[in-house]
């Protein structure tokens, strides 16, 4: 009798699924026509799946074939599945004293890393095979069928040979239950170990950690710490942490605020804490973040993210040749390695998705894995994150932290000592510029503005204020890698679609908006209504505005949902004086009497003083070293389209406008107030029907409706006044019904109209001045000159049974 062997197939499943079917298949009709023994597929039964971490029938298969890819290591079974084989060879050799030969990996796609130790033993095919084998992979042979023909040939046959020699020479595998199989061992991760120690030595923080304290703010963070000491509930209002509990505060964080903020060297720092192993102690501001000693700390300004597989040569490429294959995937699987975003905020909008889509699809298959993300909200799914997120931001420096910070950046010459102690003196008296230097870019631009050696005396107050608030509101532009390189553009939105004239008005408006309110975060609602202003740009909605400021400015776009913050209140104070003071017209002094603000008035007497003396005046927040920039304007976003709506009222005509949803015709049935002032402001509006209103005597006026080409008039008995055409887009009108009046010769104003149905009951319809229906086109006789342009009016009688 002829002996039959299972065999399994360990793969990651729904990766070019129909491929692997189809060269299973291939092997499955080799193995029939071998002539040895026969060979058995353990395929699972059909239904859902059971969810197991691992293959089907890798505990019980005489034979475990595995198609090794990237993803494989990465995303599929391997970890599971190896553990398996692993214990039932150790099993059978306890047993027998015969090491079972069970498993045979197959390249499936060519993998770049160094194959853990079980897996390198087990290939026994790359050794002597085909280059085509070897560099294509059975993927690319099997895709390909007829070009590699011949290859594909010869490595079938050499997998059904090496199968029917591991039938005959090993000693059968002991079968594991999942009880056996809950309790296996992690094989491939064998020589994880002195690879994490390389890579600990290769890795380092891409920028330096700094010293300064910082903290962090957000609504609820005590919550997560616990009640007050007292056994209180903690305050409504924002709370305030040390940034060494930032891992305190839960395993996926969101870091939102806005550039300048020292997003970059406080991932730094957790970088450093990780690699940091001369304070062992446990998890906390003590120890390693999260218990994590190994930190996959990421740049997303090239834009996009490295594969798990290329985290390694990204961050320490010296030990990429010693990396095994699937080293990164283990240890964010484990909890072991922490994931740190930084620049998602340069990374272009239209790949901003495909950013996060890899990020949320990473955490999901790795729960374990801490995340923390800084953003300054703009193209965040807030909706995808859910309570997944804990949301926080860093808040500015303390007074202290503002001149620790600042010691350690000055350089040790006499003339820059002097320009950090005038500095340091005048913050001293002067608490707004103190506010501004608390976001350590402003810090070091403001050091910058007061030293130098063209600086003869003390800087203005409104130049170090200027300074200091452009750090945080305009993206440092990279420099080029080389003398000779082409300079590089900056990222983002406003850099390709956006005036930067048009982001500093709207940065005023805002922050003038937000002077009566308590908090620096204002309601989207709110901010929309302030930049919907006759001065905005047509080039961009309101939406798509606010978007810009987050990329380029010091506006954080929706921490919250629905929610505009500034970075602190003196931030704000410089820009709406800088608004105030160069608006046209602006009635500045009933503002201030509505809004009494100190800082605000004198700052605006300053910044009035200083360019009426100098005749020049400077506009918002403009560079020191010529005009502002403008930027290109692109086409905005395509917007939701109907091809018909209705409405019935003006409250169901307002919910319409809210969706920003173009409409291509709109139906008015009933009467509905104020069309005159919310038609307008449709969208796309081509056509128009007014049908059942008994009150409507005169059309409403329609200049506004640049887009309208088309009017329909039913069941409106009562409508006598059609002189809103004159001033009116419209080419097309129908009115149903018409009473017997004469056409009214108005209609010859209408400039663009050139064809009017009109439908009567009664005997006919004379045009005014004219002796018949047809002279109304503008032929001799009607008494019209012929250089008139009129309309065709046809007139038709409806009939009565």
């Amino acid at each position: 009798m002829v002996p039959v062997y299972r065999y399994a197939v360990s793969y990651a499943h729904g990766r070019d699924e129909a491929w692997v079917a189809r060269f299973l298949d291939e092997l499955r009709r080799r193995l029939e026509n071998a002539g040895g023994p026969r060979f058995h597929r353990l395929v699972p039964p059909p239904g859902p799946p059971d969810g197991r971490a691992g293959s089907y029938g890798v505990g019980t298969a005489d034979i475990v074939l595995a198609l090794c890819s990237p993803a494989y290591f990465n995303e599929g079974p391997a970890q599971h599945d190896w553990a398996i084989l692993a214990l039932r060879r150790r099993l059978g050799q306890a047993r027998t004293g015969v090491t079972p030969q069970t498993a045979l990996s197959l390249v499936w796609e060519p993998v770049d890393r160094r194959l853990p130790g079980p897996v390198a033993t087990a290939d026994a095919l790359s050794a002597d095979r085909l280059p085509e084998y070897r560099s294509l992979g059975l993927a690319l042979l099997t895709m390909q069928a007829p070009r590699y023909r011949v290859a594909l040939d010869r490595v079938l046959d050499a997998i059904v040979a090496r199968m029917t020699a591991m039938t005959e020479a090993a000693a059968p595998a002991p079968e594991l239950d999942d009880r056996f199989a809950g309790e296996a061992p992690d094989a491939l991760s064998a020589e994880d170990a002195a690879f994490t120690e390389q890579f600990r030595k290769e890795v380092a923080p891409a920028l330096p950690a700094t010293t300064v304290p910082r903290t962090l703010t957000g609504r609820g963070l005590l919550a997560v710490r616990g009640a007050a000491p007292d056994g209180t509930a903690p305050p409504p209002a924002e709370d305030v942490l040390t940034a060494d509990a930032l891992p305190e505060l839960g395993r996926r964080i969101l870091l939102v605020g806005p550039p300048g903020s020292g997003h970059s060297t406080e991932l730094a720092r957790l970088a450093a804490r990780a690699l940091d192993d001369t304070v062992p102690g446990r998890a906390g501001a003590g120890g390693p973040p999260w218990g994590c000693r190994i930190p996959f700390v990421l740049s997303a300004r090239s834009g996009a993210l490295p594969r798990l597989d290329g985290l390694v040569p990204t961050l320490a490429p010296l030990a990429a040749p010693q990396e095994p294959a699937g080293w990164a995937a283990r240890q964010l699987r484990s909890g072991q390695a922490f994931l740190a975003v930084d620049d998602l905020d340069a990374v272009p909008v239209a790949n901003r998705a495909a950013v996060w889509e890899w990020l949320l699809h990473v955490l999901r298959a790795h729960p374990q894995a801490p995340c923390v993300i800084a953003t300054n909200g703009t193209g965040v799914p807030w909706a995808r994150l859910g309570d997944t997120f804990r949301v926080t931001g860093l808040g500015p420096l303390t007074p202290d932290g503002v001149r620790a910070l600042l010691g350690s950046l000055v350089a040790t010459s006499a003339g820059d000592r002097r320009a950090l102690t005038g500095l340091l003196r005048r913050f001293d008296t002067d608490p707004l510029l103190l506010g501004v230097a608390g976001r350590p870019a402003a810090a070091a631009a403001l050091l910058r503005a007061a030293g130098g050696p063209d600086r003869p005396g003390p800087v203005p107050r409104h130049r170090l204020l200027r300074a200091g608030v452009s750090a945080v509101w305009r993206r440092v532009r990279e420099e080029p890698a080389g003398p000779a390189a082409p300079p590089v553009p900056v990222p983002g939105l406003a850099a390709d679609q956006v005036p930067d004239s048009v982001l500093r008005s709207a940065s005023g408006l805002l922050a003038v908006a937000a002077l009566g309110l308590d908090s620096s975060r204002i309601p989207l609602r709110t901010a929309l209504g302030a930049l919907r202003d006759p001065g905005a740009s047509d080039a961009a909605s309101p939406e798509r505005l606010l978007a810009a400021l987050a990329d380029r400015a010091g506006v954080v776009f929706r921490p919250g949902p629905d929610t505009v913050a500034f970075p602190g209140p003196e931030v704000r104070t410089f820009l709406a004086a800088q608004h105030l003071a160069h608006t046209p017209g602006a009635d500045a002094d009933e503002l201030l009497v509505r809004h009494p603000s100190a800082e605000l008035r004198e700052l605006l007497g300053q910044l009035r003083t200083a360019e009426a003396g100098t005749g020049t005046p400077r506009s918002v927040l403009a560079p020191t070293d010529g005009p502002p920039r403008r930027l290109s304007a692109g086409s905005p976003p395509p917007r939701p389209t109907v091809r018909r709506a209705e409405a019935r009222s003006a409250a169901e005509l307002r919910a319409l406008l809210r969706t920003d949803t173009v409409v291509t015709e709109l139906r008015c049935t009933g009467p509905v107030d104020e069309l005159a002032a919310l038609l307008p402001r449709l969208p796309g509006l081509r056509s128009l029907v007014l049908a059942d209103d008994p009150s409507l005597t005169a059309l409403p006026e329609l200049g506004a409706c640049r887009s309208l080409r088309s009017l329909r008039v039913l069941r409106c008995p009562n409508l006598r006044d059609l002189t809103a055409l004159e001033s009116s887009a419209v080419m097309f009108l129908d009115v149903d019904p018409w009473p017997d009046l004469p056409v009214p010769a108005g209609l010859r104003r209408a400039p663009w109209l050139s064809r009017v149905n009109l439908v009567t009951g009664g005997p006919g319809v004379r045009p005014a001045g004219s002796a018949g229906a047809a002279d109304a086109a503008g032929r001799p006789g009607t008494g019209v000159p012929e250089s008139a342009a009129l309309p065709e009016v046809r007139i038709r009688r409806r009939l009565r049974t």
